[in-house]
């Protein structure tokens, strides 16, 4: 379960059994669309989100409705307040990794609130809710393969709640089924997956594999854990298999020279900044070396959960290429 604080925190909430959801998206509609290639205005970010690549990259948004005192369960699709923040935040900083390798394709769904992930929510609305948000992502998924895949291979990506509907997407569809011949790869950072999650699909152990997927949760190096608020607790991760997302491979560890880039919020790609220390269900980082002012700031943070894509920015974008290219060069 994520978590935003030790202590406890205190939201407003609808009584579940009395909330009415807002209208459902229409996936037919490009408006309910975060990301398309077919998208009348043009993001400046996504200029090259054209449709003329020869692969696809299905993106699923992270949780980024958190507001204490929104009372709703699920976000609203048509808040275009919201919608331009997950523009500007999960998409120009996440799911452009990926952009070099397909096209981009990410719905706009009625995310489950943050609370959800609080147990004292869950059974009181927050699994229904979350259930909500995977229908949502499976319309998306089914309109998309019907109307737009048109046969290309794809990559599967998200981040945490993203990346569990991901994995959820991923056994209702490929998992063992004739779909999963068109998969290059998932990516599923800042979840649990385990080695049972699925019935075919494994963990890639190499930097060219295809057909599998890789997932990590990240960490930076503390003396004390139970000292911090942790949106991942560290207990909760027991059992998940862990990937490097840097060099791609069973390696524990990983120098900075090996490092392809991180993605700082001021949108420029710092190389050679992050050295993985050691894995243990997660991997664990030394604070990211870049200058010396972004250095402290870093160092004001105790949890890399939202870094879990930006710290590996550039690697993810160089490793998604090699493995489009691997797999037609298998056809």
């Amino acid at each position: 379960m994520l978590k935003e604080s030790n202590n406890e925190i205190t939201y407003e909430s609808i009584n579940h059994n009395l909330y009415n959801p807002v209208t459902k998206p229409d996936y037919h509609n490009l408006s309910s669309w975060l990301a398309h290639p077919n998208q009348i205005e043009k993001i400046d970010f996504l200029h090259d989100n054209d449709g003329t690549k020869k692969a696809d990259i299905f993106f699923i948004a992270p949780t980024l409705f958190s507001d204490k005192k929104n009372p709703n369960w699920n976000s609203d699709i048509y808040d275009e307040e919201f919608k331009n923040y997950l523009l500007n935040s999960t998409i120009k900083f996440q799911a452009t990794a990926w952009l070099d390798a397909g096209n981009l394709y990410s719905p706009n769904y009625r995310q489950a609130h943050f609370r959800v992930f609080d147990e004292r929510y869950w059974k009181i609305g927050g699994e229904k809710t979350l259930e909500l948000a995977y229908e949502d992502i499976k319309s998306a998924f089914i309109v998309y393969m019907e109307k737009y895949n048109n046969g290309r291979p794809l990559i599967i990506a998200g981040h945490s709640q993203g990346a569990a509907h991901a994995a959820s997407l991923l056994k209702e569809f490929f998992d063992g089924k004739e779909l999963q011949k068109k998969l290059i790869a998932a990516y599923l950072p800042g979840t649990k997956i385990t080695s049972e999650d699925f019935f075919d699909l494994e963990l890639m152990k190499d930097p060219k594999e295809i057909g599998g997927y890789v997932t990590w949760n990240t960490f930076k190096i503390l003396k004390n854990y139970q000292k911090y608020d942790l949106t991942v607790p560290l207990e909760w991760l027991e059992g998940s298999q862990v990937s490097n997302p840097v060099l791609w491979d069973e390696s524990k560890t990983s120098d900075y020279s090996s490092h392809k880039g991180l993605l700082f919020v001021n949108g420029k790609l710092y190389k050679k900044s992050v050295k993985i220390e050691y894995t243990d269900h997660a991997i664990f980082l030394s604070m990211p070396r870049v200058n010396i002012f972004k250095t402290i700031l870093f160092s004001f943070l105790k949890d890399y959960h939202k870094g879990d894509i930006n710290l590996f920015w550039e690697d993810i974008r160089i490793n998604a290429i090699d493995r489009v290219e691997s797999y037609f060069s298998e056809l």
